[in-house]
């Protein structure tokens, strides 16, 4: 992990974290939110690094806003706001604004101003009344193996190798929904935390309306599909960071979580305003995701 981490770029963690933060805050639609996107200079037509842009998409085009991201020792100055103005300019952005860990000069505030930028802090805090102590418990979810057996309501018969099972409106099932389904039916117990285990289980899933057809090209209704499973589960706790990330506007309070599993990564973050607490989760691989307060019982996230 030392050598991983060694190989990043100066300020990585704090882009990248900006980075999760905007995607998060961007979900509605026609937004996309894009790390380290080039865009040619109108001068001389070189790409030109934006760390991240935010893509909103209009009947007039896009429209893209620039966030350059300063993790630098001391506070920015009027000459990286001038010089991120003249890169936003030469490469067709709309609105520019940075994000500052370590704050801004008085003047530096004037000239972005000026030159229309916006001004973010992100910076760590150490507590907040409204979160107290808390863990974020994050699980990754391996279907090694998942067998079925249909049942059909005709004198019980009982199909060990299941043909093509059709829905209600004849489409062929897939199988679609069925692990998320097996997920929610898992016993309090096989949740708690640890570091791998192994599962063999099953699970009965009603199949209204669904059927089959023989060779003979009769339909047979299906009462209900039997699925054996083999799942291997990983967890992992890890503590959530707090963050204020204030602008010229409203100052945001922000709690993020991050785990990476060996096949994903999820990323969860509450952020409070003056409209009250909002839940963000961003996942690959991650199939349940659940928050852990001091010594109250954890809670799923949807």
């Amino acid at each position: 992990m030392k050598e991983t981490a060694s190989l990043e770029r100066p300020g990585q963690r704090f882009h990248n974290l900006v980075a999760t933060l905007e995607r998060m805050f961007a979900h509605q639609d026609n937004v996309t939110v894009a790390s380290s996107l080039r865009l040619p200079d109108k001068d001389t037509g070189q790409l030109r690094e934006h760390d991240v842009v935010i893509i909103r998409r209009t009947h007039h085009g896009p429209n893209l806003t620039s966030i350059e991201c300063r993790d630098q020792g001391r506070k920015v100055g009027v000459p990286q706001i001038e010089a991120f103005a003249k890169k936003c300019e030469k490469t067709g952005i709309h609105r520019g604004i940075v994000v500052a860990a370590n704050g801004f000069t008085s003047t530096a505030r004037t000239k972005a101003k000026a030159l229309n930028l916006t001004c973010m802090d992100l910076a760590e805090a150490e507590s907040f009344e409204w979160i107290g102590t808390v863990t974020i418990v994050g699980q990754f979810h391996n279907f090694i193996a998942i067998e079925a057996c249909v049942r059909v309501v005709q004198n019980g018969l009982r199909v060990a190798n299941p043909p093509t099972v059709y829905t209600s409106d004849g489409s062929i099932y897939t199988g679609e929904g069925i692990q998320s389904l097996i997920l929610d039916k898992l016993a309090p117990e096989d949740r708690k935390p640890a570091i791998r285990r192994t599962l063999n289980g099953k699970f009965v899933a009603p199949m209204v309306g669904f059927y089959v057809i023989d060779a003979l090209g009769q339909h047979f209704q299906v009462e209900d599909i039997t699925f054996s499973y083999v799942l291997e589960i990983e967890t992992m706790e890890r503590p959530i960071m707090l963050h204020w990330y204030a602008g010229e506007s409203e100052t945001l309070e922000i709690a993020t979580g991050q785990i990476t599993f060996s096949s994903g990564q999820s990323t969860l973050a509450f952020v409070k305003s003056k409209d009250g607490v909002v839940g963000y989760v961003a996942s690959s691989g991650g199939m349940d995701h659940r928050v852990k307060i001091g010594d109250l019982p954890e809670r799923r996230l949807g």
